[in-house]
Parts: structure tokens; C-alpha cells; sequence
């Protein structure tokens, strides 16, 4: 079957199609590329994108990638990470195809459910049904971007020209430490598109990794992704978003969690690559109890951007939420962190924390933050800060007068930086991961 390699409604009918999928989906599809066709492109003019101009990024002049059906091999650098991460059950895709996926057998007996998402579509369908498109959504805007329907433009695009995902289910009062790990290796060249779907039952307990990874140079390429987190009554779920790819990807992340009554949710946001990259992490208590932390970490180097955006929605009361994100930068590069509490009405007794924190290496690299509240309750307990630094002088004559060579020294002024972020990474290999990509990235 031939297909269309313009962006169009077509396109979305053809991809459908394609992927064998049922009516209900498709009817989400269009409605989300009708938002898509008629929104503009956020612009620097837009207010939670005012630092990033994405006027050169070729969302419409490239292919959209497809499943192919060929088996591949499990790339390099795939392989690399599976050696060391510690797993308890993993999935590998090279683009859109799914080439690898292992879940043990004793999580099968006990009802988990693993899988590429149409898999889960044609299997599980009633349960995929009412929770895709629950929590990230086209059309579901929350906090500032209410009155700015440009911010739905990327979402949109994803909704209706994904191609290939998981699905991620943890039945009531199942529980694993270990954590499934998902790679999504990346070629290049063409526009990817994403979903992760992942559902927490009641009294549940999951840890999930993802993994975006490319060669170190590509051609001009796109990503999209959508993460929809759905952590029910009780149930606690810890999530790690990595994005290592190369120069030449323009990388954009969604990602919400929806938390109900005494549920947690424990979030990692790791940006390490992509000529410019995007992510807007949310959390919604919307239930009593609920709590929230939201950890960030980002190291920028050359002419990269990174932007983040976050948000701490609390709808219900008695429900926590932490924001740490800390990054540094180097050369002409530049980051940027823009964060909101939002506390509800009826929030009462909201514990909420949101801190970013920013390290600079070079006269030219450049860090903007912009900490936010919005209260609409009384009784509650919030706070908000940031800083933008240079390296401080002396501490790194000090340390290379002991005989440390710049780039270490660098490193070790850069890890202690970060240390507060990765010493709540409970996850040792994850942390050791992290800390030899912060390595490598202060070394080149």
C-alpha cells in the first residue's frame, strides 16, 4: 500500500488504515488533525514559548515514518544499555517497528500487560479505549495555556499521525521494583510520532523507562511524543523520560499524569541531546492525597535548546507536589524552564514546591527561568524559586591546581551541581547512566 508522504487528512485515513485500526480510533484521529489543520505553529509571541522559535523546524517538509514489517537487529547502542540496566522486562524499536519485546513470565500470570500498543488496541481494546487520550489530549488545555489554542498544535499532530507505541497496564495490587525499560532507536530523517499509554490500577506499583536514542549526527528530523500517565487510587508509579538523540533532531515531549485518591507519581525528565527539545511535563491531583515529584535534568552544549515547561495542577486537597530541575550549559547553547503551581479552589492543605536551578560553563551559553503560582485556595503551603550561575572561579583554579585537567574539573563542579537530582534516583544503574552521560557531555 502506497502512502501519501504529504501531511494531509488523507494521510491520517491511509495511516489507519495501515495499522488495522478500529473506528473509534480513527474518528480521534481526525478530530485531532481537524485542530491540527486550523491551529498556528506556537510562536515566540506565544507566552510559554517566548524563548524557543521553532519558525525553521520542518514539521511539514518531511516523511512520516511507518512501520515497515522488517525484522532488525537490536542496534549497538541498544544493546550497550540493555547489558547494564537491570531490567525486568524490555522493548526495542528501530523507528516505527517494534523489533524486540520480552515481559516475564511470573508479570503475565499476575495479568501486567506489555505490549505495542495496537497490540493492546486489537487485544485489549475496551481498556485501551478509555484511557488513550485521557490524559494528553488535543483539545484539554489546563492553567496559562487555556486562552493560547496554538499550544495544541504539536499534541494534535501526534494524536493524529502517531504510528507506532506502548501500552503499559499494572494490575490492582500487583507490584515490580525493577523497571521495564522501553528504546526507541531512531534513525533519522523523517518525522516519528509516539504514544505511551500507561494505567496503574489500584494499589498498584510500577517503574517504567524510556529511552529515545539516535546516531550522534542525523539529517534535519522530527519527534513527537506523548506520554499519558494514569495512576489510580493508591497505586504509585516511577517514570524516567531520557532523550539522548543526536544533532538534527528537533524532539517534542507531552506528558501527563492523571493521580487519584492517595496515588504518587515519581517523574524523571532527562534532555541530554536533539538540536532542540521540548518538553512539557504535567501532573494533576485530582485526587485527596495525591502526590507529585518531578525531577529534571539537562546538560546543553554547541548551539542547542532546551525548554521546559511544567505544570503542578492541584485540583483536590491534601495533595503534594515537588519540583526540582537543575541543568547547565556551555558553549552558545541555551536552556529554559518556565514552571506553574496551580492551586484549585478547593485545594485545601496543598503542599506544593517547585525549584530550578541553572549552571553556566560558558560567557555565552544562556539560562532563562520563569517560576510561577497561581492560588486559588487559602490554606495552603507554596513556594517557588530559581538561580542562574556562572561556574564560580575559584572552585575551579582550586580544582585544577590539584592537578585536574579543566574538563574534569568541569565534571566534578557539574555533578555536584546535580547532586540533589541524582541522589533521588533510586534506580542505581539509571543514576550511573545519567552521571556517565554528564560526563561524556562536559568532556567533548
Amino acid at each position: 500500500m502506497e502512502i501519501t508522504s504529504t501531511l494531509s487528512r488523507d494521510l491520517v485515513l491511509e495511516v489507519s488504515k495501515k495499522l488495522s485500526e478500529p473506528q473509534w480510533l480513527l474518528e480521534k484521529r481526525l478530530a485531532a488533525w481537524d485542530t491540527f489543520a486550523r491551529l498556528p505553529y506556537p510562536t515566540t509571541r506565544t507566552e510559554e514559548w517566548r524563548y524557543t522559535d521553532i519558525t525553521e523546524v520542518p514539521f511539514e517538509e518531511l516523511k512520516l515514518e511507518l512501520p515497515t514489517g522488517n525484522l532488525s537487529v537490536i542496534p549497538q547502542a541498544v544493546k550497550d544499555r540493555l547489558a547494564q540496566a537491570q531490567l525486568s522486562g524490555y522493548a526495542v524499536f528501530v523507528g516505527s517497528d517494534l523489533v524486540h519485546v520480552e515481559l516475564p513470565e511470573d508479570l503475565k500470570k499476575q495479568g501486567v500487560i506489555f505490549s505495542n500498543l495496537h497490540d493492546a488496541i486489537a487485544n485489549h481494546p475496551k481498556l485501551v479505549e478509555e484511557n488513550l487520550f485521557k490524559a494528553v489530549n488535543w483539545s484539554d488545555l489546563v492553567g496559562t495555556q487555556v486562552n493560547r489554542p496554538e499550544n495544541s498544535k504539536i499534541p494534535a499532530l501526534n494524536a493524529a499521525l502517531f504510528t507506532h507505541g506502548v501500552f503499559l497496564y499494572i494490575p490492582s495490587n500487583v507490584e515490580f521494583s525493577k523497571p521495564m525499560g522501553v528504546f526507541k532507536y531512531l534513525e533519522g530523517g523523517q518525522l516519528s510520532s509516539s504514544r505511551t499509554l500507561i494505567v496503574g490500577d489500584i494499589n498498584s506499583q510500577a517503574v517504567y523507562i524510556e529511552e529515545y536514542i539516535s546516531p550522534a549526527r542525523v539529517s534535519a528530523s522530527v519527534n513527537t511524543s506523548s506520554t499519558e500517565i494514569i495512576v489510580s487510587n493508591g497505586a504509585k508509579v516511577r517514570h524516567a523520560h531520557i532523550q539522548l538523540l543526536g544533532q538534527g533532531f528537533y524532539h517534542f515531549h507531552r506528558q501527563r499524569a492523571h493521580l487519584q485518591r492517595d496515588a504518587a507519581l515519581n517523574d524523571l525528565v532527562v534532555n541530554m541531546g536533539a538540536t532542540i527539545s521540548r518538553a512539557d511535563v504535567q501532573s494533576e491531583m485530582l485526587g485527596a492525597g495525591s502526590s507529585s515529584e518531578m525531577l529534571g535534568l539537562y546538560f546543553t552544549s554547541g548551539n542547542e535548546h532546551v525548554d521546559h515547561y511544567t505544570l503542578q495542577h492541584h485540583v483536590a486537597d491534601h495533595a503534594h507536589s515537588d519540583v526540582l530541575y537543575k541543568g547547565a550549559a556551555k558553549d552558545q547553547s541555551r536552556t529554559v524552564y518556565a514552571g506553574l503551581i496551580k492551586v484549585g479552589v478547593g485545594a485545601q492543605k496543598t503542599d506544593a514546591y517547585q525549584t530550578n536551578r541553572n549552571l553556566l560553563l560558558s560567557e555565552d551559553a544562556r539560562s532563562d527561568s520563569v517560576p510561577q503560582l497561581e492560588i486559588g485556595a487559602n490554606d495552603v503551603k507554596c513556594s517557588h524559586g530559581s538561580s542562574t550561575a556562572p561556574v564560580e572561579p575559584g572552585e575551579l583554579f582550586y580544582l585544577m591546581s590539584r592537578g585536574l585537567p579543566r574538563h574534569m574539573a568541569q565534571q566534578i563542579l557539574v555533578k555536584g551541581h546535580m547532586t540533589d537530582v541524582l541522589t533521588r534516583i533510586p534506580i542505581e544503574p539509571l543514576r550511573q547512566h545519567i552521571e556517565s552521560i554528564i560526563e561524556e557531555k562536559v568532556r567533548v
